[in-house]
């Protein structure tokens, strides 16, 4: 196993055609093994992934299965060879095509198929244990850093992992918030807060969001595979923000250098549950009412009607909407008429001369954070926090990075999200680091393309996607937009008229075709970790049995 373990939000979506194909019943049989009771062990093996979430298993006898399951010797094709009994026990794929979502198990190990024996009475590996971990990583899900954790990278024993193990709170969110719950919302409620726009008809014209097809890059490589457990190099994560001097270079979170999913080994003393391949690399009709009052566009001021936006964020319940060195606020009664205004007047403390923000969230805590260029500003209401601003790699960030594009905390789990450019990362605010296992492509967020502007949540509990003079309402459930054309943004938030010219434009499509870098220096420090996040793509129904 590998060290690459905090947070596994992981590399999925929601909605995918899971059919789960023991490759046994079909050719591999393995040797000394019953193929009935192998079959049951995998069945329990992926039950423990179903129970908690909305995912069904149907086993299938074809090469269609997104999840086929193989017992191998030595070499076998993948670049992944297996060592003979001890050491490395399996090693599965991050969801994709080929290859993507099969988990591999060494032919040479004693596999022990009763998922109730006493495994310290009788020599070998539990296959359930093993088998029930490295599901995990073909379902999406990368490694845990809670001790206790079906996903945790090390071994940990094997009391009470059988068949009718209910999963730790750590695995059980994460699936969940890959596939849902079987019953229940995970995001909590987001603020009331009305921002103003035009009356809405009552029969608003359907969106259908394209399916998009599965992604073109397979992995290529297994997660971690299960191996002997060795001694973690890896110093626990602070509990407190680092100090104001820039901290020392985290370690790599992945090992992988190339953009494919990959399978991991794992160190394992005793028979190992825990095999794990890595592959991480994602209409609204506007009735034409009356234009609010909207002060006279003097120099300089941006066109309230006639703009693309730089920032927009949730702050006191009330919706900001930053552009160059102006922005608007929209409040219970709609769009206050005094604005835009210049920034200035509400924060004290930002540069002399600013023109422009990139980003700004307000934090759980109710502080406000701006980015501009490489640095990044706290607020305390008004006033600067006393040390700012600082560069933003101290949070973590690439060195490189020339800025952040877009932040937001997501009410779809309360994590706090940057993005720029091709890429995205999720921010601990308790360690003030961004989490191992990033950044990650942007197609995770499907049908809303690279560099966008902007990106908030709004109450109804969708995420909305800004670029140029349009945007995208985003399903967080679905992992998708609902409509792969941009509706305009201005008549929308700002209740301008539609016009013949508005009519006419035809916002940004999105980007639905995957990239691999954007430039040279940024590949240099996603690229590791961009092969390792393939995505699930079709819908999730699936029931397996004998």
């Amino acid at each position: 196993m590998h060290e690459h373990d905090k947070s596994r939000e992981a590399v999925g979506i929601r909605e995918k055609d899971c059919i789960v194909e023991p490759s046994v019943l079909r050719t591999l049989q393995p040797r000394n093994l019953d193929g009935g009771q192998v079959r049951a062990v995998l069945y329990h093996a992926l039950e423990v992934w179903a129970k908690h979430s909305k995912l069904t298993f149907q086993e299938l006898n074809s090469d269609r299965a997104d999840i086929l399951v193989y017992f191998h010797s030595g070499y076998h094709g993948d670049g992944y060879a297996f060592d003979g009994r001890g050491q490395v026990l399996a090693h599965a794929f991050f969801p994709g095509k080929e290859r993507g979502g099969d988990a591999h198990f060494d032919e040479d190990e004693v596999w022990i198929v009763d998922p109730y024996a006493d495994l310290e009475q009788i020599e070998g590996t539990s296959l359930f244990a093993v088998a029930a971990h490295e599901f995990g990583h073909s379902l999406g899900l990368s490694h845990s850093s809670v001790q206790g954790a079906l996903m945790f990278p090390w071994y940990q024993g094997y009391e009470g992992l059988t068949p009718d193990l209910q999963l730790p709170d750590d695995d059980k969110h994460a699936i969940q918030q890959l596939y849902g719950a079987k019953d229940t919302k995970l995001w909590e409620k987001i603020p009331t807060y009305k921002p103003y726009y035009p009356q809405r008809p009552d029969t608003p014209r359907p969106a259908t969001p394209a399916t998009p097809p599965r992604p073109p890059v397979r992995p290529t490589r297994p997660t971690t595979p299960t191996t002997t457990p060795t001694p973690r190099t890896r110093p626990p994560r602070p509990t407190a923000p680092p100090p104001p001097p820039p901290p020392p270079p985290r370690p790599h979170p992945h090992p992988h250098p190339h953009p494919h999913p990959h399978p991991h080994p794992h160190p394992h003393p005793h028979p190992h549950p825990h095999p794990h391949p890595h592959p991480h690399p994602h209409p609204h009709p506007h009735p034409h009412t009356p234009r609010p009052d909207v002060p006279e566009k003097t120099p300089g001021k941006p066109d309230t009607c006639n703009t693309s936006y730089d920032a927009i964020s949730v702050i006191r319940n009330e919706v900001f909407i930053f552009k160059g060195k102006y922005l608007w606020r929209i409040g219970e009664q709609g769009l206050r008429k005094e604005y835009p205004a210049e920034i200035t007047r509400l924060w004290y403390g930002l540069p002399q001369g600013l023109t422009h923000v990139d980003a700004v969230y307000e934090r759980n805590d109710k502080k406000i954070v701006f980015f501009i260029d490489k640095m990044y500003y706290l607020f305390d209401a008004n006033y600067l926090m006393p040390g700012y601003p600082k560069p933003i790699h101290y949070l973590g960030l690439p060195r490189e990075l020339e800025r952040v594009d877009a932040a937001m905390v997501w009410g779809h789990n309360g994590k706090t999200y940057f993005f720029s450019g091709t890429m995205y990362w999720r921010f601990d605010e308790e360690v003030g680091r961004v989490e191992l296992d990033y950044p990650r492509d942007m197609s995770m967020w499907k049908g809303v393309g690279y560099n966008i502007d902007a990106v908030f949540q709004w109450k109804d509990g969708k995420t909305y996607f800004f670029k140029n003079k349009g945007f995208w309402k985003f399903n967080d459930m679905r992992m998708r937009v609902e409509n792969e054309r941009q509706t305009l943004s201005a008549p929308f938030w700002m209740g301008c008229p539609r016009t013949t010219e508005m009519d006419d434009m035809d916002p940004t499509r999105p980007t639905t075709k995957r990239q691999i870098a954007s430039s040279s220096s940024s590949s240099k420090w996603y690229s590791s970790v961009l092969i390792s996040i393939v995505l699930l793509h079709c819908l999730i129904t699936t029931s397996l049995s004998d």
